[in-house]
């Protein structure tokens, strides 16, 4: 920035991103390094901060992240220190994921052994002996180099083998991102799709199930923190905000205009406000759209839709210590179930007597949402 000149900077939106912004502007002012006068206005469609990291909480008193947001060890020491200042207690929650794989490993009188350890390539060992040599045959002797893949099919195939890649890596991914995976490229798999150790694989293709239970039920694991006196993740972001300039916050007026010539930003109740920078966190589309300076940006998005559902204990012994549980097939509509109420005492109306889940439904952009069909089918 030149010289010494008070600016105004614009935040359009307020989930983490633009309040990590917001809070570092504020930090700055008070350290000298940008003037006191310099102004700061957080722009938020919604009545509350958060975005779509915010909670919610319903008339029955069950709250839901919208979407499952936790935290766990963090490269960024800002973030990190930001955060711990704003929760002061948390629970250490150990993950335990599984993926629910009955049409490969079926058992009508256990139905704790439908399900396998995740990710689903390293539970190979699990699969009945043919398809577990299939699978085993099939990644051994991969020769293509992912680095010619052109798509994401084309990189789950080489990397995983046409098996795994029907009975999990497609039809889950799919139900995700509501498109093919041939649709989809494969620049962001990095560090994104875990890759298996063949030794290890293969020693554990020898093992029986319960050897190989007792050898998962043995690992260490790993931990991911949410608020322990907090009701949802979406407390943070207004303990966050808390700490800010409340005349900062601009909240339930949507932007749907931006002026970079006059450098001015339109809000939906005829406002309009002057900046010097604007820091946008809205979908890059919209930016482009609003803006005018990139009106036909050619990248697709998908929906999610969130259902949530209380339910009366006891809860079946199996899902205690459960985190999530993902789910492939197509004639189950969600993609992913979480035990909300196995985080967190305070998601529930009462900890003694109720628990809860939340499952995400993978929608294409223009597909109609019927609440009521959604809701009787997630329950079926």
């Amino acid at each position: 920035m030149d010289g010494d000149e008070a600016k105004k900077f614009v935040i359009i939106g307020s989930g983490p991103t633009a309040l990590g912004a917001a809070y570092r502007l504020n930090e700055l002012i008070h350290s000298g390094q940008l003037p006191s006068s310099t102004e700061v206005l957080v722009i938020e469609k919604e009545d509350e901060v958060g975005g779509l990291a915010r909670s919610v909480t319903d008339r029955r008193g069950f709250t839901w992240d919208l979407g499952v947001h936790v935290t766990g060890f963090s490269k960024f020491e800002k973030f990190t220190n930001v955060i711990n200042r704003a929760v002061n207690q948390w629970n250490n929650v150990p993950r335990c994921v599984k993926a629910y794989m009955r049409h490969i490993v079926e058992d009508d009188d256990h139905v704790e052994v439908n399900y396998v350890p995740y990710p689903v390539q390293d539970s190979i060992p699990y699969f009945p002996t043919d398809i577990k040599m299939q699978c085993l045959e099939e990644i051994s002797s991969a020769s293509t180099p992912v680095e010619t893949a052109r798509n994401f099919d084309e990189f789950t195939l080489y990397t995983f083998g046409p098996t795994l890649q029907e009975i999990f890596i497609r039809p889950y991914n799919e139900k995700v991102w509501t498109v093919s995976l041939a649709e989809m490229n494969c620049a962001w798999v990095e560090n994104r799709v875990p890759r298996t150790c063949m030794e290890d694989l293969k020693r554990r293709c020898r093992l029986t199930r319960q050897e190989l239970d007792d050898e998962e039920n043995g690992k260490t694991k790993s931990m991911f923190r949410y608020p322990r006196n907090f009701r949802g993740i979406g407390e943070v972001w207004r303990t966050i905000a808390s700490e800010l300039p409340a005349h900062w916050f601009h909240l339930g007026d949507p932007v749907i205009g931006i002026d970079p010539g006059r450098r001015e930003v339109i809000l939906s109740s005829g406002e309009r406000t002057t900046y010097d920078y604007v820091i946008s966190t809205m979908p890059i589309v919209e930016l482009g759209r609003m803006s005018g300076l990139c009106p036909n940006i050619n990248l697709r998005h998908s929906k999610v839709v969130l259902v949530g559902i209380g339910m009366r204990r006891p809860q079946p012994e199996f899902t205690e210590q459960l985190s999530w549980l993902y789910f492939p097939q197509p004639d189950i509509i969600f993609y992913r179930c979480t035990f909300m109420s196995n985080f967190n005492e305070r998601l529930t109306p009462n900890a003694v007597l109720f628990w809860s889940v939340l499952v995400e439904i993978g929608m294409a952009v223009d597909d109609p949402v019927d609440e009521e069909a959604i809701i009787e089918c997630t329950i079926k």
